[in-house]
């Protein structure tokens, strides 16, 4: 049983590029100059790569109130109730990733970009 626990981690991903997924809140945007971080372009990418392989029906954590489809509406609304706009990074979706009572491990610690994505969409109101 530990041992699936553990699969819920993708570890062959390997290190992060030291330009792979930039915060949101650096200027780097397009059009509107940046900072505001969506859930569908920037935050839904992370979910589906990091947590909807065990986090689905049928998968290793399929059992959890965390279930992702691959839809960006429907993941929206079981992501958003694992949010705290009040304290950002008291967030259940941030200590999850960050492995804080995660039977996966980490996914994303708290100095990756991603966890800092995450981060700063919650920060933001958490908004679709």
């Amino acid at each position: 049983m530990f041992t699936l626990a553990l699969g819920c981690a993708d570890f062959e991903r390997g290190p992060v590029a030291a330009d792979a997924g930039a915060s949101p809140t650096d200027g780097g945007g397009e059009g509107d100059g940046g900072g505001a971080v969506s859930f569908a372009s920037d935050v839904h990418p992370l979910l589906t790569t990091g947590c909807q392989s065990c986090h689905r029906g049928g998968g290793a954590a399929g059992n959890t109130s965390f279930l992702l489809t691959g839809e960006a509406d429907a993941d929206y609304a079981a992501t958003v109730s694992l949010t705290d706009t009040s304290n950002p990074s008291a967030s259940r979706l941030l200590r999850k990733a960050s492995g804080a009572g995660h039977g996966g491990g980490a996914i994303y610690g708290a100095d990756t970009p991603e966890y800092q994505a995450l981060l700063a969409w919650i920060s933001g109101g958490a908004q679709p």
